[in-house]
């Protein structure tokens, strides 16, 4: 004779329940992240213009103030802030104004003189300073540079 005995036991089953939630869990991860990473995609595409845009106007400030360091815009009065040149002058120094072969808008203004920093002679120095004013695309750029130089009376 055998005994069999009935257990009524409710979790029975409950194994397959649970995982199916942490697979739907997993699953609601999975395509949040995915939609994250791609939002991040294309936000970076979105950059990568404004990047080149950038870095040409950042180029552009080094050649100009290359070329003012050179001597190649030169202050006819001293005394005056001027305009020294700009994209559409007639006589520019050296090849085209341009970075990695693409053209950038310019222009270079003299401000005036000013007393040199700490470690210059006031009594032999003078500072010149520059202003230089780049554009790639739409992006703008305007730094004050400027050269020590005997001093201006």
């Amino acid at each position: 004779m055998h005994n069999m005995t009935f257990e009524n036991n409710p979790e029975r089953g409950s194994i397959t329940a649970i995982a199916l939630m942490i697979l739907v869990v997993l699953t609601l991860l999975g395509v949040a992240a995915t939609r994250t990473a791609t939002t991040d995609i294309q936000i970076a595409r979105n950059e990568i213009p404004y990047k080149q845009s950038f870095y040409i106007c950042e180029g552009g400030i080094h050649r100009e103030a290359a070329e003012v360091g050179r001597g190649n815009y030169p202050v006819v009065d001293i005394n005056t802030s001027a305009v020294l040149a700009t994209q559409n002058s007639s006589s520019l120094p050296g090849p085209a104004h341009e970075v990695n072969g693409t053209p950038y808008d310019f222009t270079v203004a003299y401000k005036g003189f000013f007393r040199p920093p700490a470690g210059y002679s006031s009594i032999h120095f003078s500072r010149y300073d520059y202003s230089i004013e780049t554009t790639a695309e739409n992006v703008t750029i305007e730094t004050r540079y400027y050269k020590i130089g005997p001093k201006a009376y």
